[in-house]
């Protein structure tokens, strides 16, 4: 496979148009809203980076990570192991099911276009109930398969999920166009130190603490008149 064939596959997967469903979750930005604490771009600025300081660095990232290395050594068992902890590791019901929901779409709608042994074996057992499908887990297999480069596949992921937190502000009205891609360029630095932290994280130092984040991600079913799941 060569470099441009990779580059086609990886902007394929990551843009915005592939079916994975990641546009109907906030991540607690519709709750914070709602009760004043996010509304201008300075606040959603500061969202961002406690999301990839926190939530990112802690635990996507290094998921991410541990999952494509998983693929790579072909330990299957091992990956499901660490999808169950990343179940373990989001005790907020919005925001583990946004992250099953997004990771079963991905690997559903990979499909079609990848294949591999331990891809299709993840796959099957996610199919069957057997793997929650966490989408930090899903993307690190489906990286591995396309054969995407750790670091790539990290940085991939640190800017979709950057671009979807600042979308999902632009729907709410918080923030304009203009004001999302400010912020996205300027959360280039912080997604480098993310991945680069994510990189050196053991499964034993994953963890975040967002509280104001998981308080909102509690009270996202009681919202009224909500346009996110989370």
């Amino acid at each position: 496979m060569t470099d441009s064939v990779r580059l086609l596959r990886l902007l394929q997967i990551t843009d915005s148009g592939f079916p994975t469903g990641a546009f109907a979750f906030s991540h607690g930005l519709e709750g914070l809203y709602e009760r004043g604490v996010v509304a201008n771009e300075r606040h959603v600025a500061e969202f961002i980076a406690i999301h990839l300081g926190e939530g990112f660095a802690g635990i996507e990232c290094p998921a991410m990570v541990h999952s494509w290395r998983l693929a790579r050594r072909g330990d299957l068992a091992a990956l499901i192991a660490m999808d169950r902890f990343i179940d373990a590791c989001k005790p907020v019901t919005a925001f583990r099911s946004g992250s099953t929901r997004t990771g079963r779409s991905l690997l559903e709608s990979a499909a079609g276009l990848l294949s591999g042994p331990i891809l299709d074996g993840y796959r099957g057992h996610v199919r069957a109930g057997a793997a929650a499908g966490h989408h930090a887990v899903a993307f690190g297999v489906t990286m591995e398969t396309a054969a995407i480069d750790e670091e790539t596949a990290a940085l991939a992921l640190g800017a979709g999920f950057a671009g979807g937190l600042a979308a999902a502000a632009v729907r709410l009205g918080i923030i304009g166009q203009g004001a999302a891609q400010r912020l996205l360029a300027s959360s280039h630095p912080a997604i480098l130190a993310a991945v680069a932290r994510g990189q050196q994280t053991s499964r034993e130092e994953m963890g975040a603490f967002m509280p104001a984040v998981d308080i909102a991600g509690l009270r996202q079913p009681h919202l009224s008149g909500r346009i996110f799941a989370s």
